[in-house]
C-alpha cells in the first residue's frame, strides 16, 4: 500500500467500480421514472453491454497505439461525460446511446485497471496486488449503494449521476497523470 503507483490503481478500480455499480443501480430505477416499460429498460442497459463488448474488441489496438494509462484515461473521461448527459436524457433512444457511450468508456477500464495493477505490483507479489485491488472492489461494492442510496433518496438522480461523474473524472485525472508519467519515461529512455 505504500506503493503510490500502486495505491494510485486500487483507487482507480475502485472508481470504475463505481461508475459500473452505480449505472446498474440507478439506470433502472431512472428508466422507471420515465415509464420506461421493463422491457425497454433492458434494452437500454442491453446498448451499454454492446458498448462494453465493442470496447474490448478494439482495447489492444488502442494500448498497442499508446498506453494502458492513456487508454484508461481517455475511457474514464468519455464515461465521466456520459454520466454528465445521463439525467438531462428524456428519450428511450437518446437514453440508448447514452448508455452506449458509458459502455464504451467503462467497457475497457476493468480489464486494463488490472493489467496496471499487475504490471505495478512489487516483484513476486503480484497476486497479493490483485488480492487488495478485488477487495478494494468489493469493499465499494457494498458502500456504493449505501452512501449513493442515501444522496439519491435526498437529492434525486441527477445528483447521484453527476457524482458518478466527479469520480469517474478524478479518475481519469489521475490516470492522465500517469500516462504523462510513463510517456516522459518512455522519451528519457528512448533518449538515452
Amino acid at each position: 500500500v505504500r506503493n503510490v503507483p500502486l495505491r494510485r490503481a486500487f483507487i482507480v478500480a475502485g472508481i470504475i467500480e463505481t461508475g459500473g455499480e452505480l449505472y446498474n443501480f440507478y439506470m433502472p430505477i431512472y428508466g422507471h421514472s420515465m415509464g420506461l416499460s421493463a422491457s425497454l429498460i433492458g434494452i437500454v442497459i442491453g446498448t451499454y453491454a454492446v458498448g462494453v463488448l465493442v470496447t474490448r474488441l478494439v482495447m489492444t489496438a488502442l494500448v498497442r497505439r499508446s498506453s494502458e494509462e492513456t487508454v484508461l484515461y481517455g475511457s474514464l473521461a468519455l464515461a465521466a461525460a456520459a454520466c454528465v448527459v445521463f439525467p438531462f436524457v428524456t428519450s428511450v433512444y437518446m437514453l440508448a446511446a447514452i448508455s452506449f457511450v458509458l459502455g464504451v468508456g467503462l467497457g475497457c477500464c476493468g480489464p486494463l485497471s488490472m493489467v496496471i495493477t499487475y504490471n505495478r505490483a512489487p516483484e513476486g507479489r503480484s497476486g497479493e496486488a490483485m488480492g487488495l485491488r478485488q477487495s478494494v472492489q468489493k469493499f465499494t461494492e457494498v458502500l456504493v449503494p449505501l452512501v449513493f442510496g442515501t444522496l439519491g433518496s435526498a437529492f434525486g438522480l441527477g445528483p447521484a449521476f453527476w457524482m458518478d461523474a466527479v469520480l469517474l473524472g478524478g479518475g481519469a485525472l489521475i490516470m492522465q497523470a500517469d500516462a504523462r508519467k510513463r510517456a516522459a519515461a518512455l522519451a528519457a529512455r528512448a533518449n538515452s
